[in-house]
Order: C-alpha cells, then sequence, then structure tokens
C-alpha cells in the first residue's frame, strides 16, 4: 500500500518525482503496490499517479476522498485560483476512476486502516489511522506544515491551507486525539524520519521525534 504519490515526472527537473526510484531502492517494484491511497490532490500528492500518459501502478486500486474529489472534479473551478488543481485531477485522477473508491470519513480502506476526515488544507483532506496488534499510528498528511509554528501555533494561518479557520480547527482536533491517546503519528512535514509524538504545550503542542539512530 502507498499513501500519495509526491510531484512525479512533472517535478523530475527540479529534482522530485523519484518515487519509483525510492520504491525501487527499498526492494520493491512499483508493479507490486497493490493500493494507493490519495490523503488529498494537491499537485504534489497526485503528480505521480501517472507516467507518460499511463498508470505508474499499473496492478493498483485506488482510494480517495469523495468530497475532495468533487470539488476538484469541478468544472466551476475554471477561472478560480483553483483551475490547475483541476486540471492536474482531470489529467491525473479522472483516467483512473473506475479503478477508485471514493470514501468519508470513518472509511475502512482495508482492515486496520481507516479514513478519519481533516478538512482544511483541502476541501476534502483526510488523515488515516493505522490499527495493529492493539497498538495504533496516525498519518496526518499535510495537517500540519511546520513541525514548530503549526504545532506551538496551531491557529496561525498557513498559506497552504484552503480553509484557514477549518485547518485550525482540523489541527487542534487531530492532536488533542494524538496527544490525548499518545499515538505515534507520521507527518509529512516532518524532520526525517517524520515519525513522532506530540505533547500538549502551551497553547499548542511539541513535537517529539522518534529517533532511528540507535537503530543503525
Amino acid at each position: 500500500m502507498l499513501f500519495d504519490t509526491g510531484r512525479g515526472e512533472g517535478g523530475r527537473q527540479a529534482g522530485m518525482g523519484r518515487l519509483a526510484e525510492g520504491i525501487r531502492a527499498a526492494g520493491y517494484a512499483p508493479e507490486q503496490i497493490s493500493v494507493v491511497v490519495v490523503t488529498h490532490m494537491h499537485g504534489d500528492h497526485i503528480g505521480g499517479l501517472m507516467e507518460a500518459g499511463k498508470p505508474a501502478f499499473a496492478n493498483a486500486r485506488y482510494v480517495m476522498g469523495e468530497a475532495e474529489y468533487a470539488f476538484w472534479k469541478d468544472p466551476a473551478r475554471a477561472g478560480t485560483p483553483a483551475e490547475n488543481g483541476h486540471k492536474a485531477v482531470l489529467e491525473k485522477i479522472v483516467p483512473l476512476a473506475e479503478k477508485t473508491t471514493f470514501i468519508g470519513d470513518g472509511a475502512e480502506i482495508v482492515p486496520g486502516i481507516s479514513a478519519v476526515a481533516a478538512f482544511g488544507h483541502s476541501p476534502g483532506h483526510m488523515v488515516f489511522r493505522l490499527d495493529s496488534d492493539g497498538k495504533g499510528m496516525m498519518l496526518t498528511a499535510d495537517t500540519a506544515n511546520h513541525y514548530v509554528l503549526s504545532l506551538q501555533r496551531p491557529d496561525w494561518e498557513v498559506r497552504f491551507d484552503m480553509d484557514k479557520a477549518k485547518a485550525a480547527e482540523t489541527r487542534r482536533r487531530v492532536f488533542d486525539m494524538i496527544a490525548s491517546d499518545r499515538l505515534p503519528f507520521i507527518g509529512y512535514h516532518m524532520p526525517f524520519p517524520a515519525v513522532g509524538f506530540v505533547e500538549k504545550q502551551g497553547e499548542g503542542y511539541r513535537f517529539v521525534p522518534v529517533s532511528y539512530q540507535l537503530d543503525i
């Protein structure tokens, strides 16, 4: 299973779009990916879905938020600030629609992995809870855009959040849950290796990274 696909071929000139290389370096092949989950449809998350006009993960099925898809696919986005995103969805996601399951809050992707609505960063942004053998973890995607500012000051506005008030409410709800339940989480904008915990601190939270160095 793969969560999000990066910028894909459109980011190569800038040194991005190398997900397939990373998958192979980890000992797998893109053809082995059976499920691709899209947390939201910004270009740096869906760009790698297609490669040279063909699905980059030929044997996969896809899972995406229904509200997110409805927003970006809507022709009303033409002529608005969301027009480029609309065009990207037409190019990268619409061709995969027949192989896609569109989901809402609480949907189970596979046993042990469920979706949690986390709207604000985008209209249908989703995060995911992973449970196995009595242990849990959250994948928070772009709920927090900076490991200090977005956590210590969760009400501060972030330029990339489309609905800033909703995004702030979502940050508090998601990270309150993570802190209260002492869940580890994977956050896309956290420092390498992007895994840690949060503790409540003052008006916000403190990121507590999980060290990987002792595992070397």
